[in-house]
């Protein structure tokens, strides 16, 4: 990437869209901007009281300019719990004119944005001269229409970023869909990865997988983590309190199904707390920080329990006071459903930099291995939180962590370092 040369990020979710799947690319065009590329990102616009990212502050710099492009969805059908009777008749309207437009996916937030995303970006590659487009999904038609970009501007440079898994793990409404569409799904995902020039991705598994289904090019597959940005951390100097075991969560919920079951382990825990070591329980609380929508019936269920004093639900903070937060517990506590195991999220490397343990609560796979192997914290199943917790909490079961590792890899400017040497060339 030649010094100064601009780029153009195509982000759904880019802030200041209320969303974690803005927060990858918002890092990267900070830092970018900063070494002087000027930033182009195309997202949607944003809904009448969306409310505001947790990133926003992150892009408002000079350099990151911002080309929002309608939706043409209504917010009721992108996810967001249906309000109102009126919300759900026009919901299950809404379904199906998408289900007869729509060949794929019509669950896919990007399926209508087609012509103005392309429309945009043309504009934009035509007056700026960009050549380096980055696509990242989910919802992954947004990789689709880069592709056709490609093809109306050959010399373009197009780098596709799988956040996720797009049709092998049931994600984003793909296990609703019909055997038909999820063959047209499979085709595109085969001419994404066949026609991009890189493929990223913050999980090798899900660059493993494409490799294996798709037959991809191993010297174009790249993995670029997710990153920790040093200006969050600047200056965060606070300790556990003495005298009480704090625990916190904070980030998105996952997998509703084998969540409930977590929670109701969780409370569990508690009760069993409360019963055998009743000082320990007056100590114990763990503070919920949840981003996005889903802990209302659960925390309605913990306060029938009587247990709001120690499990305590809050709205979300900004990025720097979440971690002030967690510098401030004695143990974050992290739980991944079945299709996550694998996934090492943003959450981990800032936590491995604040020197806290992580009590990752799930099945076995990458993320258990990476904690327990490098001495980051501990893992658990979901049938055995209600045991093991209290023991914890107790000091009866040790988390021991190493002090002296080096996480440097995942700060922001080493990562843009390898995303502009290996990835953007």
């Amino acid at each position: 990437m030649l010094p100064g040369e601009p780029i153009l990020i195509l982000n759904h979710f880019f802030p200041p869209i209320p969303d974690i799947g803005g927060r990858r690319w918002a890092k990267f065009a900070k830092e970018l901007a900063r070494r002087g590329h000027p930033v182009h990102v195309i997202r949607r616009e944003q809904w009448p009281g969306e409310g505001d990212s947790l990133w926003t502050a992150d892009v408002a710099v000079p350099g990151v300019v911002q080309h929002p492009v309608p939706a043409r969805i209504p917010p009721y059908m992108a996810g967001r719990p249906l309000a109102s009777i009126t919300e759900k008749i026009l919901y299950r309207a809404w379904l199906l004119r998408l289900r007869l437009c729509t060949k794929g996916n019509y669950y896919d937030a990007a399926c209508r944005s087609r012509k103005g995303i392309l429309a945009e970006a043309s504009r934009l590659i035509r007056q700026h001269g960009i050549r380096h487009v980055v696509a990242s999904g989910a919802p992954f038609h947004l990789l689709g229409h880069a592709v056709e970009l490609k093809a109306r501007f050959p010399g373009t440079h197009l780098v596709v970023d799988f956040r996720d898994e797009w049709t092998w793990a049931g994600h984003y409404g793909y296990q609703l869909l019909s055997g038909k569409r999820q063959r047209v799904e499979d085709a595109m995902e085969a001419r994404v990865v066949h026609e991009a020039d890189r493929v990223i991705s913050p999980s090798q598994e899900i660059l493993d997988h494409l490799r294996q289904a798709h037959g991809a090019e191993e010297t174009k597959m790249y993995r670029v983590p997710h990153t920790v940005d040093p200006d969050d951390l600047r200056g965060i100097t606070d300790s556990p309190p003495a005298g009480r075991f704090r625990m916190i969560y904070a980030g998105s919920l996952y997998g509703w199904q084998e969540m409930e079951e977590y929670f109701r382990a969780l409370m569990d825990a508690f009760d069993r707390l409360r019963e055998t070591s009743p000082s320990h329980f007056a100590n114990c609380f763990f503070d919920l920080y949840i981003t996005g929508p889903g802990a209302d019936h659960v925390a309605q269920e913990v306060r029938r329990r009587q247990l709001d004093g120690h499990i305590r639900f809050h709205a979300p903070l900004p990025p720097r006071e979440i971690l002030r937060q967690i510098a401030g517990s004695h143990l974050v506590v992290n739980f991944f459903p079945r299709n996550k195991k694998d996934i090492l999220g943003t959450k981990f490397h800032e936590v491995f930099l604040l020197r806290r343990p992580i009590l990752h609560v799930g099945v076995p796979g990458l993320v258990s291995r990476t904690l327990i192997g490098r001495r980051l914290g501990d893992s658990v199943r979901v049938g055995e939180l209600a045991a093991e917790l209290p023991r914890i909490i107790r000091g009866e079961r040790k988390i021991a962590i190493d002090p002296g590792a080096d996480h440097g890899e995942f700060l922001l400017g080493p990562v843009t370092d390898r995303l502009v040497r290996e990835v953007l060339t």
